[in-house]
């Protein structure tokens, strides 16, 4: 859980600059390994694809 919560952090501070000092974001990379941040980055990016696509059905109507 603790390795989830680090390869969250680490993707929200590489998409939007959430997380902390650069510093702290590298260790983190290198803490958690690349195939999980990865995955936490291909599920975030659907997330994010999914509510603009509902927030766009919803602001049209349909």
């Amino acid at each position: 859980m603790v390795n989830l919560m680090r390869a969250v952090r680490a993707v929200l501070w590489s998409f939007i600059g959430l997380g902390g000092r650069r510093a702290d974001a590298d260790r983190r990379t290198e803490q958690v390994g690349v195939l999980p941040l990865i995955g936490v980055a291909l599920v975030t990016v659907l997330l994010l694809i999914a509510g603009l696509v509902a927030l766009a059905h919803f602001a049209a109507g349909t």
